[in-house]
């Protein structure tokens, strides 16, 4: 399967339902890294329209990569290999398209409830066509409807067996990426 995961923080909800640019946390970094890698995900792209925080992902990156942390731990060079720094989802699309040939179909996520909602296993099961994919992930309280109104499929939200529904981002990653590309 051709997929690619990207993680925005530009254009997010805060809680009071106004746009915002989010802060970049670099657990997310570090754990969605190593979660694309174990499934096989393409290109983790990181999107922040910051110049200084493009810059603290950058340093983060080559540190596992070319740094120290590069024979200290073999297995995270191997995961922030993946690890794309980009300024916005139009970058990564256009990154894409120049890898592949082809724009990717965009896969929007959300805990919220509503709307029209694809199965994990349908979207497995149409990701089969080997065409790139491009799996959207927010942050802060959400996405925009102006991004979620890109997508061209929208997932169900990722349920418990409790009406408790905030998971962290990287966790939502794990579970959505098993749910897709698992065995």
């Amino acid at each position: 399967m051709n997929l690619n995961v990207i993680l925005l923080h530009d254009k997010m909800m805060d809680k009071q339902g106004d746009l915002v640019t989010t802060s970049l946390t670099m657990i997310d970094l570090h754990d969605i890294c190593r979660s694309c890698c174990t499934y096989g995900v393409n290109n983790f792209f990181i999107a922040h329209p910051s110049t200084s925080l493009k810059k603290l992902a950058r340093t983060l990156k080559n540190h596992w990569e070319v740094g120290f942390g590069a024979t200290y731990n073999p297995n995270r060079k191997e995961a922030l290999g993946r690890a794309r720094i980009v300024h916005d989802l139009d970058e990564a699309i256009n990154l894409i398209d120049l890898e592949h040939g082809e724009l990717p179909k965009i896969i929007s996520t959300s805990a919220h409830q509503g709307g029209d909602r694809t199965k994990f296993s349908d979207m497995k099961t149409m990701m089969e066509d080997d065409k790139p994919y491009l799996l959207m992930l927010g942050t802060g309280w959400g996405m925009s409807d102006q991004l979620l109104s890109r997508a061209d499929y929208f997932l169900e939200p990722v349920n418990g067996p409790t009406d408790y529904n905030h998971l962290s981002v990287r966790s939502a990653c794990a579970i959505m990426l098993d749910r897709i590309l698992g065995v």
